[in-house]
């Protein structure tokens, strides 16, 4: 009996559930955890990149950036790509040495990253307190000798958490109720005594969490008394702006480490499990996707040496030069012909502190779409119960935003994240004819689709012989041919305009009116045919959805049932939903562009760049959440590498 508990009480292997209650929508919370461990992995190796690419970088607070970008890389690498297997393929067994394997990284490295902070604090010290002793306290081997003994520091720390778990019997069963092997939700599955492991885990949070945050504190004190002491007020300002980048990423790292640690310990039958959970992956992933951007945004070097890298240019003086030179030019025109074989996008003018900031969400949105429409293609291609008109026609959405924003993102980060706005006049015109021909043509998808709803509905017996697999191809084929045959009456309308004000865009891509507006001639033809186009299609195809939905409406309120009623209607929320999604900023863009003239301009810009990144990301995420067909194929297709059906997942 002895012989048999000690084999049964130590498992070979350990099961992750995930989310405990959030089931049914991990693969939903899989997008911003995916997009944010993409982001810090682009984030921190462009650092680590930077940081030894330019020797201007060589000092103690850039190299202490770089082992904050090294310790983040390896925290969210150890817990992040186990949790995205668990969301979308169900990979949920991890092995008991794999379990201490995964904890020990874990805890080492966010000790780590408590410890480097720490580090900055003091680096951030001596520059304001000793700034002519920085150079010679900080050298190259203090930094090397400070670094390695805070690495030994949490190697020798947390080394003990991995004996202490393995002595561990374990009675309670295999399930941890995480995404990650935590040591408390490891020790919490024992039947033994777990004192232990609870005192020592409370011990070393108190030596390196709190160790750490007292000199941070103290350091941050000194400074403050320091700084204060300064008698000009742009002295104290600049001093004070060297820590905002720190301060932020304290705030970062700190705040969801305390509400994990103390809720785990202390909040356990008043917080619910998920939020535990939730909590702790934010932890591991909202520092190491922030503190690029932070430092990025607030430290003047790196957002010059990355202008200086991403542009190609040797001097980054003579490329604020030339922006200033721009900026001249847009406010003082010299009614002289420019050579138009080159026009400059400006990016959100007003805005261009906060560029940085922006290009953010609009990766994150970017990665949205490529990852959420992607999806649908494949599972659509590859589930032969998908082949419906409904899903053909939602194939071409998903073809059409792709197509849209491959057109406009990559440029659009290009200008937010390094001032890269030049654009030839040729690429110009070629992006404005797919911009608004790929918007044009999600129109007419869009007229198609609540046409099949009013089929759906309306004649559900003739609806498959109605729109048959030809039928959808020649719709497919009229929508690129109806889209693309009104574009080049653009290309010759603005190629007869002189443009003599100034070559400088106001935009983040090459709009239609917007390059209209540089123009010194008549551009009365060019408005006129504007909005001829666009109530052409959007107007008639507007009217055409309103007229379908109006049929839909007469034929769901004939019906006698309400749970008929109710499922009728359910099967038109999707669209509902990306049409106003599509339309609403649309439409508003358009007409503040041609009669808002009191709407300040970064708004008419900032609307116009919601119109093409949001549909996109969230059309794949409005059609996989209501629609329950999609929702279980796509569930089929990620577990297929395991041979399990939906049925077996649940």
């Amino acid at each position: 009996m002895l012989m048999l508990n000690k084999t049964d009480l130590h498992p070979a292997s350990f099961i992750l559930n995930g989310i405990p209650g959030l089931e049914d929508i991990q693969i939903w919370i899989s997008f911003p955890f995916f997009s944010m461990y993409v982001v810090a992995m682009m984030g921190n190796f462009g650092l680590l990149y930077l940081i030894h690419y330019e020797d201007s970088l060589h000092k103690p607070m850039y190299y202490f950036l770089a082992m904050l970008s090294l310790t983040d890389l390896v925290m969210c690498s150890s817990t992040i790509p186990k949790a995205l297997c668990i969301f979308w393929f169900h990979l949920k067994k991890i092995g008991f040495d794999e379990c201490l394997v995964q904890m020990f990284f874990t805890h080492t490295f966010t000790g780590m990253e408590s410890g480097v902070l720490m580090l900055m604090a003091l680096d951030r010290y001596v520059a304001i307190c000793y700034p002519l002793r920085y150079s010679t306290i900080f050298t190259n081997n203090v930094i090397a000798k400070v670094g390695l003994v805070t690495f030994l520091r949490g190697v020798l720390l947390i080394i003990p958490f991995t004996f202490l778990t393995k002595r561990l019997p374990y009675c309670r069963g295999n399930i941890i109720y995480h995404t990650f092997c935590d040591h408390m939700s490891v020790a919490k599955l024992s039947c033994g005594n777990v004192k232990i492991n609870a005192i020592y885990g409370l011990m070393v949070a108190l030596l390196i969490g709190g160790f750490d945050i007292l000199c941070i504190t103290i350091s941050y004190t000194m400074i403050l008394r320091a700084v204060v002491s300064l008698s000009s007020a742009d002295a104290q300002q600049k001093a004070f702006s060297t820590c905002t980048a720190h301060i932020c990423a304290i705030v970062f790292s700190y705040s969801p480490a305390f509400f994990s640690f103390f809720s785990h310990r202390f909040g356990g039958h008043i917080i619910p499990p998920s939020c535990h959970i939730i909590m702790s992956n934010i932890y591991v992933l909202l520092p190491p996707t922030m503190n690029p951007v932070v430092y990025g945004v607030k430290t003047k070097q790196i957002r010059d040496c990355i202008i200086r890298i991403l542009s190609g240019s040797k001097n980054i003086k003579s490329h604020n030069k030339m922006l200033r030179t721009l900026g001249h030019t847009m406010e003082f025109p010299n009614h002289t012909n420019l050579d138009t074989s080159l026009f400059i996008l400006l990016g959100i003018p007003g805005m261009e502190q906060f560029h940085l900031w922006l290009s953010l969400p609009v990766c994150c949105l970017g990665t949205a779409t490529f990852v959420g429409n992607i999806t649908i293609l494949v599972v659509v291609a590859t589930e032969p119960a998908l082949h419906k008109p409904v899903y053909l026609f939602l194939c071409m959405l998903s073809t059409i935003d792709l197509a849209a924003s491959f057109s406009t993102v990559p440029k659009l980060l290009a200008i937010l994240w390094c001032g890269a706005g030049h654009i030839s006049a040729s690429a110009c015109l070629a992006q404005m004819f797919f911009i608004h021909a790929f918007c044009m043509m999600e129109s007419t998808v869009l007229l198609a689709m609540a046409f099949d709803r009013y089929m759906a509905i309306y004649y559900p017996l003739c609806h498959a012989t109605i729109l048959t697999d030809s039928i959808i191809v020649h719709i497919g084929v009229v929508a690129m041919v109806w889209g693309s045959m009104l574009m080049p009456p653009y290309r010759f309308l603005i190629g007869s305009l002189s443009f003599c004000q100034s070559q400088v865009i106001p935009h983040t891509y090459c709009e239609h009116m917007a390059v209209v507006k540089l123009a010194c001639g008549d551009t009365r033809p060019n408005r006129v045919y504007g909005l001829t186009a666009a109530l052409l299609v959007i107007g008639v195809d507007l009217f055409c959805i309103a007229l379908s939905y109006a049929f839909i409406a007469r034929a769901i309120f004939r019906l006698s049932s309400q749970e008929a009623r109710s499922k009728a209607l359910g099967t038109c929320g999707s669209h509902v939903c990306v049409i106003l999604i599509s339309y609403t900023p649309a439409l508003f863009s358009f007409f503040t562009h041609r009669f808002g003239h009191h709407v300040p301009l970064h708004i008419h810009i900032l609307l116009a760049d919601d119109y093409l990144l949001f549909p996109p990301a969230l059309n794949p995420m409005v059609y996989g959440v209501k629609t329950k067909e999609i929702r279980e194929k796509v569930v089929k297709v990620f577990q297929k590498g395991q041979g399990t059906g939906v049925k077996a997942c649940e």
